[in-house]
């Protein structure tokens, strides 16, 4: 635990000299990821060919496999000619001549392997295309096209370390954090996206650490104080207690505020120093068994040495700690700098229990083993597709106009085709006409929903509810259901299509519908305070409703039938856990989103 985020970084290189996992639960360390930040180093290119610096990252890339020779040879040339980075890549591939500013002698001097030349020339070709895209693709979708285009989305389904494993997943969080922009953010495009990324990393901003549980990875947690409230651990290290570390110093304004203009009453005494006592008392509270103080004479080449923090003569008195006597180690020697030999471990073969699934991850699952690894264990991102994209901003739509009518708005039906609108993303259409003949086709049958669906005297009870029950001791179902109404005799739950209808043999079958009937079933409800009673399952109705045909088609789920889905459910995660992952190859092949990712398609 350190005090600040710059004092973690000798551990981080000790640590990861040494092999021994770690992860740092600081501000901004997902986008300071290596390969995350070769994606920021990409986008950062697409904002500014003129930044030499990101596109020195670009072409170190260990996926280009570019001769350090030859990019030292890259960089002179550039320099000599006054040139940035991709200007002179684009002359040494033949795309753009700068003869004109180029220095005659140095025309001939630039001695690089053909297949170094062969690489920048894809690289830079790559880059017009996407240049190309700017006015019309976001951040996330143009990062996209350049794992597929360059081969390294490939790379990510291959990995067979835990560190590799870790860049994947790394990876997958930098998407969910360009999703998540998408939604929130009305303009998604790369020079938003790289002022956000910039912004945010300044102002200490921490995806990572906010976004996954850490306490499931067996690794050496390094964090702030600031980033430890609120949580513990077992053994804490509480490090570098010197004056001037921790307590920080105290920082004085640039622009002191006149007396007279400040309104509160502020605080006598030390406050800086009183501020910072409070943060040592939170970072020696959240050890559970074991707490270790430690500090050093000097740090880095530092010939002062360094004094004792106060506040450890404020915990232990001075007699105690003068009476110590003072271990001696020696400074850091060149043989420290020796990295110690890979330890990076083979991802083993065993299967992993599965202990959570949703209804999606089992279709998924049903029609292709390899197509739910992609999507649910490696979680290679995927651009929009215009089916997602509609069926989003239907589900959307019905949800905010529902919650207009619970609060008594009264909403009609232009309101509906307004708030259609205002839900609309022009993202994963593949044209404009596209999107336009999508968007005419909402307005419509929306419209038709309000005359022929809509009763404002039966409004749900929940909307877009979140659920997770047990089936069994190890395993949970989860999802979401878009609907919960109350019926004359129970309950009914309506999951919106807006597809054609099926038939009432396929209802009458159907996995998804069967889990909802369970959910409702199970008490989740009731103790969510959405029902005052759990229903029998005969008092569940459960419903597809078709926007293609405004059709709506029911059953009813008996108990033997639900206890019968339990154990289906129960062993389709053991065959889950058991699977090898091989695709099923068939005509939906044409459709999935891995298509290139996959040998069986062809």
């Amino acid at each position: 635990m350190v005090r600040a985020n710059n004092h973690a970084d000798t551990f981080i290189r000790a640590l990861a000299r040494h092999g021994i996992p770690y992860q740092f639960l600081g501000p901004g360390m997902l986008f300071r990821q290596p390969e995350v930040k070769d994606l920021i180093a990409y986008l950062e290119v697409l904002y500014n060919f003129e930044d030499s610096v990101a596109m020195f990252r670009v072409l170190s890339m260990e996926h280009f496999d570019i001769f350090g020779r030859d990019l030292a040879a890259i960089g002179n040339f550039a320099r000599k000619n006054n040139l940035s980075l991709f200007e002179t890549c684009e002359f040494l591939s033949g795309i753009r001549d700068y003869s004109q500013t180029i220095r005659d002698d140095s025309l001939d001097k630039v001695y690089i392997s053909e297949k170094t030349r062969e690489s920048i020339k894809k690289l830079v070709e790559m880059i017009h295309r996407h240049l190309d895209l700017l006015k019309k693709e976001t951040a996330g979708q143009i990062v996209y096209y350049f794992l597929q285009d360059s081969g390294l989305l490939r790379k990510l389904t291959e990995y067979k370390t835990v560190v590799e494993e870790k860049r994947v997943n790394n990876i997958a969080k930098f998407f969910d954090k360009l999703r998540t922009y998408e939604v929130e953010h009305e303009d998604a495009s790369v020079v938003a996206v790289v002022d956000w990324i910039n912004l945010s990393m300044e102002l200490g901003e921490s995806p990572l650490a906010s976004d996954i549980d850490w306490s499931e990875n067996d690794a050496v947690n390094l964090l702030t104080v600031h980033s430890a409230k609120g949580l513990e651990f077992p053994v804490v290290f509480l490090v570098n207690l010197v004056s001037q570390r921790f307590p920080t110093p105290e920082r004085t304004e640039q622009i002191p505020i006149p007396q007279d203009l400040i309104k509160e009453i502020l605080p006598e005494g030390d406050y800086h120093l009183e501020e910072e006592r409070r943060l040592f008392y939170v970072g020696m509270t959240r050890a559970k068994d074991q707490l270790y103080l430690t500090a050093a004479d000097y740090y880095g080449e530092g010939k002062r040495e360094k004094k004792i923090s106060p506040f450890i003569y404020e915990v232990f008195g001075e007699k105690a700690i003068s009476s110590q006597s003072s271990a001696i180690s020696p400074q850091l020697s060149i043989f420290d700098f020796k990295p110690v030999a890979d330890q990076s471990s083979v991802i083993s073969p065993q299967s992993s229990v599965v202990n959570y699934l949703s209804y999606s991850q089992i279709g998924t699952f049903n029609v292709c083993p390899l197509q739910y690894k992609y999507r649910y264990i490696l979680q290679i991102p995927i651009p929009p597709s215009a089916a997602a994209a509609f069926g989003s901003a239907i589900h959307e739509t019905m949800r905010n106009f529902y919650q207009r009518a619970l609060t008594g708005q009264n909403p009609t039906e232009k309101d509906l085709v307004k708030i259609f609108e205002e839900n609309w993303s022009s993202l994963g259409y593949s044209s404009k006409i596209q999107e336009e003949r999508m968007k005419k086709e909402g307005q419509k049958i929306l419209a038709e929903y309000y005359k022929k669906a809509y009763n404002p005297r039966n409004l749900p009870k929940a909307l877009e509810q979140v659920f997770s029950v047990k089936v069994s001791p190890t395993l949970k179902i989860g999802g979401k259901i878009d609907r919960i109404d109350s019926a004359d005799d129970g309950i009914e739950i309506i999951d919106y299509k807006t597809g054609k209808s099926s038939t009432k043999r396929d209802i009458e079958k159907d996995l998804q519908l069967t889990v909802y009937a369970l959910v409702a079933t199970s008490g989740v409800l009731e103790s969510m305070g959405i029902l005052t009673r759990t229903p029998k399952p005969e008092g569940v109705k459960v419903s597809f409703y078709f926007f293609d045909g405004q059709e709506k088609v029911s059953s009813i789920r008996t108990k033997e039938q639900l206890e019968e889905a339990k154990k289906e459910l129960i062993k389709k995660a053991q065959e889950i856990s058991e699977s090898e992952f091989l695709p099923t190859p068939g005509k939906m092949c044409d459709f999935c989103e891995y298509k290139l990712l996959c040998e069986a398609w062809r």
